[in-house]
């Protein structure tokens, strides 16, 4: 290193990493402190706690329509159980007798945490004080109850994997046989690549991970995969502050990274129980560009599995049927693209009655549903420019399926979601759900009810059961409570729709507003941007406005606060989304700066020449890229858990987009070819503990900027992973970061 260098460097370090070892933040005046406690207490996850029935989420009986789920009440959580042919609602069990049975075997406070409910024998199982717990409202008895991993549907069988080999138990006879010898850390069996999350919760690069297999209904096979890690990229993590103290620990982690030759890649293998035989699928091989494993669905006869695969480059995606007693696969479905099938929005499902597969296939620019049985034969269920956003379920007899669409009605939001029924046939496609809402909803296993979740950003949630005949209302479930909301003069998130840079898209956005709003006077501008090609930012539901990263927060401190979504994201078909592929630097941001000038022109509260921008992860690309590519609009920057060059991520999500192998559009795509080109003031923020995107992408940029001498803040959180928006200190800092540098007005 040359002495300028080393200067520059050091230079860096004094104007980035001094803030961050402050003892205390800096003296601000008492107006502004309370301002910034205030936004604290508006982060999304004290926000949802102000208010009670959110939303529904129902955990339906299998095969039937009867569900149960947990109502946030005042007083705490009510389990409720629900029949809808009964129309009845009942408490799931008797939460003071259980409570007062926790109590004298433990001195916790009563927690259910990871419920489960057995509908025939009226059982609830949970987590409790580090325990796993059994109550039977029958007998009225709470009893230790152990977590079962591996077992086979009719509990005759155990799968588990020592030594990273597959054993095998026959639970009735308590003996266990070996199945596999040839088992290492490198080619293990049944043991899905670990994340960083995983590690340094149990504190070892080697966690305990439960066996990955699927078993067949009629409990004869299971289908799992042996992982081959040869050749594949392996990242540091280093723990700087354990728990408890000690030295710092490292972790070593499969993380493959974009571009990447040799990844993981996993052979697929079907056992019989009872034999012990195994069979090598020889077709497909799965190659996992993340943690985790490859899926695997039965068909309900037992004779055959399902497995949807992609190839690197997502230039296809193919769905194959795989000879459970054989082990041959035929493929039954594919897509393909020029440029890249989007399999982030890709969903399908084996549909049990109807014995055949719902899938997701795009025709002219649209994604369209299709239903694809057991011979290959393909039905296209819908059809017109509008997007299907998933297929959840079909009716027992399987003459109708049920549809999520948006955009398919005249004159609203593109975005809000709607429930359709449509025949078999695709000659029919019925409305259940006609309020101009956006529908948030669950359909019965047996097809006959859904529970709808309707709302708007600005309209809390109603929450009803349906019929999937008629749409009609069955009962109302619950009403969410914004008591404590108006109590404290929050002003729910406002809609609007702009004009995008081409001069003819429409846009569609959201404006948050402080408790303090007064229209006479002037406001800076934030944007909360997140320009993901696989996401819809803007909120439409009550719940999504609720958790858009610290939109309420950072208004309450005397911002106005802007969010929309522009060319080259998801929901509205491919016309709209393609402009992002191999241009994630570019696409989008003249969408935003003209949504935001438009919206301010009608606006006399928004100051327009004083606007800001925060986002984290791919947001936290987007703050660096607005900040260089449009550094005459975005003057001040925050940028958290950032993906900052694509080639220092992970290979599942950027070769999505900007394909594979490498080429030179990836150094045009990276913000570290940008670096010199920063002016405003920027505040980099990461995890040191982060299982997504490693620290290493944020600190690379910190290189980048060292280098061009270019100034700005830095904030490296000990112990926390990607997500930080639930970390105290990170948001202060990111409050103090906005206000000290955009000035909103005195409240």
């Amino acid at each position: 290193m040359t002495s300028s260098m080393r200067y520059l460097w050091c230079a860096a370090l004094t104007l980035c990493a001094a803030p961050s070892l402050q003892a205390a933040p800096v003296p601000e005046d008492a107006a502004r402190q309370s301002a910034i406690d205030r936004a604290l207490t508006l982060i999304p996850d004290e926000l949802e706690k102000l208010v009670r029935g959110e939303r529904v989420v129902p955990t339906w009986r299998e095969k039937g329509s009867q569900f149960w789920f947990a109502a946030d009440r005042a007083d705490g959580v009510d389990y409720l159980r629900v029949d809808p042919d009964r129309k009845s609602i009942s408490p799931l069990f008797d939460r003071a007798k259980l409570e007062a049975a926790l109590r004298k075997v433990s001195d916790k406070d009563p927690k259910f945490e990871g419920l489960s409910y057995d509908f025939d024998k009226d059982e609830v199982s949970f987590d409790h004080a580090g325990q796993r717990w059994k109550w039977s409202s029958r007998d009225e008895q709470l009893t230790p109850s152990e977590k079962k991993t591996g077992l086979s549907p009719d509990k005759h069988w155990q799968v588990r994997v020592q030594d990273f080999n597959l054993y095998l138990e026959d639970r009735t006879t308590g003996k266990s046989r070996q199945l596999t010898t040839d088992g290492s850390s490198e080619h293990a069996y049944a043991r899905p690549i670990a994340s960083l999350r995983q590690m340094t919760k149990q504190g070892t690069s080697v966690p305990t991970l439960d066996p990955d297999v699927v078993w067949s209904p009629d409990s004869t096979r299971f289908v799992t995969y042996r992982m081959n890690l040869d050749g594949a990229r392996h990242l540091s993590a280093v723990q700087s502050t354990p728990p408890g103290g000690g030295p710092p620990r490292v972790y070593d982690y499969v993380y493959p990274l974009t571009g990447d030759e040799h990844v993981p890649v996993a052979q697929t293998l079907i056992v019989n129980a009872a034999s012990g035989a195994t069979i090598t699928v020889g077709s497909p091989t799965y190659e996992s560009l993340y943690w985790g494993g490859p899926e695997f669905e039965w068909t309900a006869d037992s004779k055959a599995i399902f497995q949807r695969i992609v190839t690197r480059g997502y230039g296809s995606m193919q769905l194959y049927s795989i000879d459970a007693s054989t082990g041959r696969s035929s493929v039954l479905a594919s897509e393909t693209s020029n440029r890249f099938v989007d399999w982030y929005a890709h969903r399908w499902y084996y549909l049990e009655g109807v014995d055949a597969v719902a899938w997701m296939g795009e025709v002219q620019g649209w994604n369209e549903a299709f239903l694809i049985d057991r011979s290959g034969k393909r039905h296209q269920l819908t059809t017109g420019q509008w997007t299907v956003a998933d297929v959840p379920a079909a009716e027992k007899s399987g003459h109708h399926l049920f549809v999520v669409g948006r955009g398919r009605e005249a004159g609203r939001d593109p975005y809000v979601r709607s429930l359709y029924s449509v025949d078999r046939e695709g000659r029919s496609t019925k409305l259940l759900t006609p309020e101009a809402l956006d529908h948030d909803v669950s359909v019965s296993p047996d097809g006959r009810f859904f529970v709808d979740n309707q709302s708007l950003i600005d309209r809390p949630t109603t929450t009803t059961l349906r019929s999937t005949r008629s749409g009609a209302v069955v009962m109302k479930l619950q009403d969410a409570d914004i008591s404590e909301l108006t109590k404290r003069k929050l002003i729910l998130p406002e809609p609007f729709t702009a004009t995008a840079a081409d001069g003819e898209t429409a846009l569609y956005g959201a404006i948050y507003k402080p408790s303090t709003f007064d229209p006479n006077k002037r406001y800076p501008i934030v944007e909360f941007i997140y320009a993901g090609p696989h996401a819809i930012t803007t909120p439409k539901s009550f719940t999504e406005g609720l958790r858009v990263d610290a939109a309420f927060a950072v208004a309450e401190l005397g911002f106005v606060v802007i969010v929309v979504d522009g060319h080259g994201t998801s929901g509205r078909g491919r016309a709209f989304l393609d402009p992002a592929w191999h241009n994630l630097h570019a696409v989008g941001l003249d969408d935003h700066v003209a949504a935001i000038k438009a919206v301010s022109a009608k606006r006399s509260y928004m100051d327009v020449t004083n606007v800001g921008i925060y986002g984290y992860s791919a947001g936290a690309y987007d703050v660096f890229r607005a900040m260089t590519e449009r550094p005459d609009f975005y003057k001040v920057g925050v940028a958290a858990s950032g993906n900052h060059d694509n080639r220092l991520d992970k290979a599942v999500w950027n070769e999505q987009w900007m394909g594979f192998p490498l080429g030179p559009h990836y150094d045009a795509n990276s913000n570290i070819t940008w670096a010199s080109k920063l002016q405003g003031k920027l505040f980099l923020v990461h995890g040191e503990l982060d299982e997504n995107v490693p620290l290493a992408a944020t600190l690379r940029l910190v290189d980048a900027l060292s280098a061009a001498n270019k100034p700005f803040e830095l904030l490296i959180v000990p112990n926390a992973d990607h997500w930080l928006a639930p970390v105290p200190y990170y948001n202060r800092r990111r409050f103090e970061f906005l206000m000290r540098n955009l000035a909103p007005p005195t409240p």
